[in-house]
């Protein structure tokens, strides 16, 4: 405990040594005089010596605190000792206007090649549907560790399971896992976007994955990233999945990533064991598909993003046109299609923008029933962001799939949207 130093003993003291010379000067010191001075002096500096040891110590414990409290990281963001955390994600809210009766379903915001063929009725008319489940938040961290950085990230919105939600009171939908993952130095293990889906190929619109060609899928993996001047390789065993729940055998995923200032590009392999094994059939066979990816800016801030896919592409492709594979006589084959998509995204103004977004697909087999023969999607759309971190968006979407057996099923929409990111 800090102990301050006594007035009497310090005005004793410099009283001491002003009358000292004034005495002095009068009369010769004697021994006595000088030895209580000394005494007196020492004293003193030795309860300035113990003022600043406990000044010291003082300041080191204010920097102990300081090193625990919460600041705020120089890239945004809380600092709270040597993690940095981040809250992100965004509030949207959608409305849209389509044609054949589509829309009136609790999930009417996305449409699959599935939804299509149940959901649109040419005899009904139009519905409008609104909704908020897109909204999402998201919590990442980064933390020095052993010489590299530990980062973890977890993100969800409202897309889940909605048996017990309903649109006549409290549209209470459930939240849903995006991503959930940990990376630190060249490793990364978790769900997040596969390592096959190039996120170049997606575009600025407000139909998010629903272009019928692009590679959109998430699922839980281990991926290895080699960074390289100008690009990045990278592997992956990533969760595998065909709708029979027989495999064995992880897909697996490599990819090869170009970043310059003329652009990026990319490609990308993919190998699947496909299994059918239901007490009647019992078969595997390997699949494997690929996927090139470009990014490339053309005039002022305008850019254009193609993607060409081939082969086994199954659920990875345009929310799933396509079977995984079929089996014909015991035996299983994997079913190839193509895709293609252009996207090209045009600046009206620093915040006016627009993209044109043309997707195509086709079956590269003969087909049988009602498997898809062809699948393609046009969107346009206008995006205005008046103010940071505020977009508004009005899209026309248009979607049309042709059965082999000749039926064929399309939609019109118009999709409106704000979306506010904090």
């Amino acid at each position: 405990m800090f102990k301050p130093v006594r007035k009497r003993t310090i005005v004793t003291a410099i009283g001491a040594s002003l009358m000292l010379p004034l005495g002095m000067a009068n009369a010769q010191a004697t021994p006595a005089d000088i030895e209580a001075l000394q005494a007196q002096m020492e004293a003193l500096q030795a309860q300035i010596d113990e003022l600043k040891s406990q000044q010291q110590t003082t300041q080191k414990d204010v920097a102990t605190v300081s090193d625990n409290v919460v600041t705020k990281a120089p890239g945004g963001g809380l600092k709270i000792g040597e993690t940095t955390l981040k809250i992100g994600g965004y509030v949207k809210a959608q409305a849209t206007f389509a044609d054949n009766g589509y829309g009136d379903g609790k999930a009417s915001e996305i449409v699959t090649p599935s939804s299509l063929r149940t959901e649109t009725n040419e005899d009904e008319g139009v519905r409008n549907s609104f909704s908020a489940r897109q909204s999402r938040i998201n919590v990442g961290t980064s933390t020095p560790v052993a010489g590299d950085t530990l980062n973890t990230f977890i993100e969800v919105d409202f897309y889940g399971a909605d048996d017990e939600a309903n649109e006549f009171v409290s549209n209470s939908y459930a939240p849903r896992l995006r991503h959930a993952y940990g990376s630190w130095g060249n490793w990364l293990a978790g769900q997040t976007w596969s390592t096959f889906m190039d996120l170049n190929g997606l575009g600025e619109v407000d139909a998010f994955g629903q272009q019928a060609s692009v590679v959109f899928v998430r699922q839980t993996q281990l991926r290895y990233t080699q960074p390289f001047d100008g690009g990045s390789l990278q592997f992956a065993l990533e969760n595998p999945e065909d709708g029979g729940d027989d495999q064995s055998v992880p897909d697996i995923v490599g990819r090869v990533n170009f970043d310059g200032d003329w652009g990026h590009a990319s490609v990308a392999a993919l190998a699947r064991r496909l299994t059918v094994d239901d007490g009647v059939d019992d078969d595997s066979e390997w699949g494997d598909a690929y996927s090139v990816t470009g990014r490339f800016p053309t005039f002022g801030k305008d850019d254009i993003r193609l993607q060409a896919n081939y082969g086994n592409l199954g659920r990875y492709m345009g929310l799933r046109p396509y079977p995984d594979s079929q089996t014909d006589n015991g035996e299983i084959e994997g079913v190839d299609a193509w895709g293609a998509s252009a996207i090209y995204r045009h600046y009206w103004t620093d915040n006016l923008r627009s993209s044109l977004a043309y997707s195509r697909t086709g079956l590269d087999e003969d087909g049988t029933g009602n498997m898809t023969d062809s699948y393609d999607t046009t969107f346009v759309n206008l995006m205005w962001s008046p103010m940071a971190q505020t977009t508004y968006g009005i899209e026309y979407q248009r979607f049309d799939l042709e059965e082999v057996d000749g039926d064929s099923f399309d939609l019109d929409r118009v999709h409106f949207s704000a979306q506010y990111t904090f």
